[in-house]
């Protein structure tokens, strides 16, 4: 199996990539003639160090160079600020990159964030009060939906700039949906089989969709429509939504994953074990195998 030469830190990438006039420049320009060069930023299904998450199956299944940054836990919001924004276009525009993987939104509608918009109702404490129907449309109207397009805008809009640009034109972005939700509830498995031995040091984490939504919704059963809506309204509202707007840009379509509706495809709530990000990087790597110039598909397994 082919497999990416990658690295987490800017410092490093330089030393990867060796200065301009250097022998080593001129064997990677050589090697990036047939094989893609690739960033990957985002949240914790690209970032977490605990095991093989979406970025490494996927970098692991290449034969390239990239480079991988992102904070577990981060927003949209925070992930794609202008300042931010700026660093890394800058950054694109002075070196070879063919690909941008972005995996950004969903810690947008999710825990506090999640909470701020049913703050009323969680006051109360207890059981909810809401059918799904009733707190979906509160949900809609706070519009976090708008505010996750709004942030990758930022960075687009950038990137449409940059593309437009002489030797820039081959570039392109790419996202994705997310998986129905089947574990409602159900906090992270922090084992040692699971993660190592940083299992003894760590306690339990999530579930963060109904740890806030119990305390809406009359139930589980209300909750599991209030979830099922929320991912496809993501897939169409922000992912689809951005496609439209942005011809450089793609979302891998995860809401359709046949495997992701098992429990086992799991690790807690939201977040697939590794060997569910395995499954998800098949169709993650075709969409970004269809991106790349003809010359450099074959890199791709």
């Amino acid at each position: 199996m082919p497999r990416q030469t990658w690295v987490t830190m800017w410092e490093q990438w330089r030393d990867l990539m060796g200065a301009p006039s250097s022998a080593v420049r001129r064997e990677i320009d050589i090697r990036l003639e047939t094989r893609p060069c690739m960033l990957y930023w985002g949240d914790s299904w690209f970032s977490t160090p605990l095991y093989l998450n979406l970025a490494r199956q996927s970098m692991r299944r290449i034969d390239g160079i990239g480079i991988l940054i992102g904070k577990p836990g981060a927003r949209a919001e925070r992930l794609f600020t202008p300042s931010e924004v700026k660093d890394k276009v800058s950054r694109l525009r002075n070196w070879p990159f063919d690909i941008v993987c972005l995996s950004a939104g969903g810690n947008d509608a999710l825990s506090d964030r999640l909470a701020q918009v049913f703050k009323a109702q969680i006051k109360t404490g207890g059981t909810g009060t809401l059918t799904a129907d009733e707190a979906y449309q509160q949900f809609l109207g706070a519009g976090i939906f708008r505010s996750i397009v709004a942030s990758y805008s930022i960075l687009l809009d950038e990137m449409g700039s940059l593309v437009a640009q002489a030797g820039k034109s081959h570039i392109r972005v790419i996202s994705h949906s997310y998986c129905k939700i089947v574990r409602l509830g159900a906090p992270a498995s922090l084992d040692v089989e699971n993660i190592g031995l940083i299992a003894w040091l760590k306690g339990e984490t999530g579930p963060w969709f109904w740890n806030v939504m119990q305390h809406v919704v009359t139930d589980k059963f209300q909750g599991q429509i209030f979830a099922d809506r929320m991912i496809e309204d993501f897939k169409q509202d922000v992912m689809a939504h951005l496609e439209g707007r942005y011809p450089f840009f793609k979302a891998s379509d995860f809401h359709s994953v046949p495997e992701a509706q098992l429990p086992e495809f799991w690790n807690d709530e939201i977040h697939p074990a590794e060997a569910g990000f395995a499954t998800l990087a098949t169709p993650f790597n075709a969409d970004i195998k269809e991106l790349l110039p003809p010359s450099k598909r074959s890199a791709v397994a």
